[in-house]
């Protein structure tokens, strides 16, 4: 993870809100730091959010945040992870690293990830200088 930051926060809001709109599948899109911890969360109250306790929300979180981590070890031999697709039984999630940042996207199955994927990078290219 590279050291720069986001700025202003409210760009971190506006993100989120955008990202939630792209589809109404979308129910959670969530920006962490490096300790899992939420800095930013646009959510849906029906749906998955609603399954999730608090500890097991912070739980999974904090598992996608041990994977971005893992995932950077291998940046010298294959370069940066622009994104991450992971599909589930009753969910498909999305995850960006954004500077010191991880965006999670968790959505409803979709049948287009691929779609939904460039449409959230679209979106996060737009008001950072990161290149997806």
């Amino acid at each position: 993870m590279t050291t720069e930051s986001l700025e202003p926060q409210q760009s971190l809001d506006i993100i989120c809100k955008q990202i939630s709109n792209i589809d109404n599948h979308i129910e959670i899109v969530a920006i962490l730091n490096r300790k899992g911890r939420v800095v930013e969360m646009t959510a849906r109250d029906d749906g998955v959010n609603r399954d999730l306790t608090p500890h097991k929300r912070e739980m999974l979180f904090m598992e996608f945040v041990l994977q971005a981590s893992m995932n950077g070890e291998y940046d010298d031999e294959f370069g940066k992870v622009k994104g991450l697709i992971l599909q589930r039984e009753k969910i498909s999630a999305f995850s960006f690293q954004i500077y010191d940042y991880l965006l999670i996207t968790i959505a409803k199955p979709v049948s287009e990830p691929i779609m939904i994927q460039q449409r959230i990078a679209e979106i996060i290219s737009s008001y950072t200088q990161l290149e997806y």
